[in-house]
C-alpha cells in the first residue's frame, strides 16, 4: 500500500506540473515517479507489481479501441505498413544491440521490444486530435491491430523458449485458442447483448470486468502472459454497440491506471550507468530515426500522401508497452540481462514521451519538406473558376452531388486513396492529398476559387485555406462555438454542423 500512495502522489504531482507548463504530463510523472524511488520508500518488486497491474488494465482498455472495421478499406495498406515497419524495426534493433555489445538471447528481446509500438500512445494521441476517423488515423489504428497480434504469438514461444518446442507450441495454441475466443466474443457480443448493455451500464461495468478476469484466468490456466489475456478480453469488446458503452465505463478507470502507469514507469528505472543511458538514447534514436521514413515511404506507395504517411509514421515513432512486457519477461525467465533491460526501459520512457511532441502538425509539415523520395505530384494543371471542395466524407458528398446537379464545375480535395480514386474514375476532378498541406491546396486551384468549402472534421484543418483563399468566399463546417469565433476572425463564414446537416 505504501508504493501505491507515493505513486499516486508522484503522478499527480507530475500532472499538476503539467498543467502549469507545456510540457505533456507523460515525461513529467515518469520524472516524478523516478524521485520517488530515489526517496527509498518504495520498493522494486512492489512498484513492478503495480507496473504490471496497470498494463493488464490499460492494454484491456486499449484491446477495446482497436476494432478492426474502424480500419475499413485500409486493412491492406495497414498490414502492408505494420509488416514493413516491424521486419525492418526488428532488424534495426538487432543490428543496434549487436552493435551495443548484447549477445545470446538478449538480441531476441531486444529485436522484438524494438518492433512494435504503442497502442496507448497512438490511440490516446489520435483521439485527443479527433482523428481516429481520418484516414491515416485509420491507417495507425490498424498497423497498430496488427503489430498487437504478431507480438502477442511472439511473447508465448519467447516465454516458452526455454521448454523446448513442445512448450512452445502448447503455449502458442493456448495463445490461439484465446484469440479464437475473443474473436468469436467480438463477432457476438454487439447482437447478443447490445440492446442490455445501454440498458444497465452499472452491471454492464461489472460484466466487462468479469470478462477481463475470466480471460486473465484462461490465460493462466493455458500458460499465456496475462497483459495478452487482458488484451484479448479488451478486444472481444470492440465491437458497435459493445465498445461505445465499454469505453464510457472504463474511461475513469484507463486514465487512473495510466497515471499509475507512467509514475510506476519511472520508479522502476534505476540510475543508469552511462553505457545503459547511450544505449536506451541509441535504440531511441533508432525507432524515431527509422519509423517515419519506413512508415512514409510505404504510406505514399498504398496512396497516401506525403503529410498522412509522415504523421502516421511519426505517431508510430515509439516503443510498445509490451516493450516492457517482453523486457519483464526476459528477466524473470533469465534470459535477459539486466543492462539490456534498463536499456529496453529507457527507450520506451523516451519514445513514449517524445511523440506527442513529434507528432504535432509543424513538426510533420517540417519532415516532409526532408523526405527524400517524397512522390511528385500526379494532379493535374490548377483549375480556376471552380468551388474547392475540401473533403469528401458523408456531409461533403451531399454537397458535392447538389453542386453537379446545377452543373457547377467541382474540385475535390480527399485524403482517402480511395475515396479519390473512386472520383476520379467517375470523371470527376479529384486531388489526393491533406487539404492543410498547401502544395495540395495549390494543385486544386483553391487561390483562383470562387467559393471554397470545408468539410473537414476539424474547423482549423482549414487555416491554410482560409489563408490562402483570403478575399473570397470561404465555407466552414464547424461543431462548436469556439470554432465559429476562429473561423469568422479569420476571414471565413462557418456553417454550424446542424445546419450543414
Amino acid at each position: 500500500m505504501t508504493e501505491l500512495a507515493v505513486l499516486l502522489g508522484a503522478s499527480a504531482l507530475g500532472h499538476a506540473a503539467a498543467r502549469a507548463s507545456p510540457i505533456p504530463p507523460a515525461p513529467l510523472m515518469v520524472t516524478a515517479g523516478f524521485i520517488a524511488a530515489a526517496s527509498g520508500w518504495i520498493s522494486p518488486d512492489g512498484v513492478q507489481e503495480i507496473l504490471v497491474l496497470s498494463l493488464i488494465v490499460l492494454l484491456f482498455a486499449a484491446g477495446t479501441e482497436l476494432d478492426p472495421e474502424r480500419v475499413g478499406h485500409q486493412r491492406r495498406a495497414a498490414i502492408r505498413v505494420g509488416a514493413v515497419q516491424f521486419g525492418t524495426l526488428g532488424l534495426a534493433g538487432l543490428a543496434a544491440a549487436l552493435l551495443l555489445g548484447f549477445r545470446g538471447p538478449s538480441l531476441a528481446y531486444l529485436a522484438l521490444a524494438t518492433a512494435a509500438s504503442s497502442t496507448l500512445v497512438g490511440i490516446r494521441v489520435l483521439q485527443r486530435r479527433r482523428q481516429l476517423f481520418e484516414p491515416f488515423g485509420r491507417l495507425v489504428a490498424g498497423v497498430l491491430l496488427f503489430q498487437d497480434a504478431v507480438v502477442i504469438l511472439s511473447l508465448p514461444l519467447l516465454g516458452a523458449g526455454g521448454d523446448g518446442l513442445r512448450g512452445s507450441l502448447t503455449v502458442l495454441a493456448g495463445s490461439a485458442g484465446l484469440a479464437a475466443a475473443a474473436w468469436l466474443l467480438y463477432r457476438s457480443l454487439g447482437s447478443v447483448i447490445g440492446d442490455r448493455v445501454e440498458v444497465d451500464r452499472e452491471a454492464s461495468l461489472l460484466g466487462f470486468l468479469a470478462l477481463l478476469f475470466l480471460f486473465l484466468g484462461a490465460g493462466r490456466a493455458l500458460g499465456v502472459p496475462a497483459v495478452t489475456a487482458a488484451f484479448l478480453a479488451g478486444f472481444s469488446l470492440s465491437g458497435f454497440p459493445v465498445s461505445t458503452v465499454a469505453r464510457a465505463q472504463l474511461a475513469s478507470l484507463t486514465g487512473f491506471f495510466s497515471a499509475l502507469f507512467f509514475a510506476a514507469l519511472g520508479a522502476y528505472l534505476v540510475v543508469p550507468t552511462l553505457a545503459e543511458l547511450a544505449g536506451g538514447l541509441a535504440l531511441a534514436l533508432v525507432v524515431i530515426g527509422i519509423t517515419p521514413l519506413v512508415v512514409g515511404i510505404v504510406g505514399e506507395r498504398e496512396g497516401f500522401s506525403a503529410g498522412s504517411a509522415l504523421t502516421a509514421g511519426l505517431l508510430l515513432s515509439q516503443t510498445s508497452e509490451f516493450s516492457l512486457v517482453v523486457g519483464l519477461q526476459g528477466l524473470a525467465a533469465g534470459l535477459l540481462a539486466p543492462d539490456a533491460f534498463t536499456v529496453i526501459v529507457l527507450a520506451t520512457v523516451v519514445t513514449m514521451a517524445l511523440t506527442p511532441l513529434l507528432s504535432e502538425e509543424a513538426v510533420a509539415w517540417r519532415v516532409v519538406r526532408l523526405h527524400p523520395f517524397r512522390k511528385p505530384s500526379d494532379a493535374p494543371a490548377p483549375p480556376s473558376g471552380h468551388v474547392a471542395l475540401l473533403g469528401c466524407g458523408s456531409n461533403g458528398s451531399a454537397v458535392l452531388d447538389l453542386l453537379l446537379t446545377h452543373g457547377v464545375p467541382v474540385t475535390v480535395v480527399e485524403e482517402d486513396p480511395a475515396v479519390a480514386d473512386s472520383l476520379r474514375r467517375a470523371g470527376l476532378a479529384a486531388v489526393r492529398g491533406d487539404a492543410s498541406d498547401p502544395d495540395v491546396l495549390a494543385a486544386a486551384g483553391v487561390a483562383r476559387a470562387r467559393v471554397v468549402v470545408s468539410t473537414l472534421p476539424r474547423a482549423r484543418d482549414a487555416e491554410r485555406a482560409l489563408e490562402m483563399a483570403a478575399g473570397l468566399p470561404v465555407l466552414v463546417r464547424t461543431f462548436e462555438a469556439g470554432e465559429e469565433a476562429w473561423v469568422r476572425d479569420r476571414g471565413g463564414r462557418p456553417i454550424s454542423y446542424a445546419e450543414a446537416a
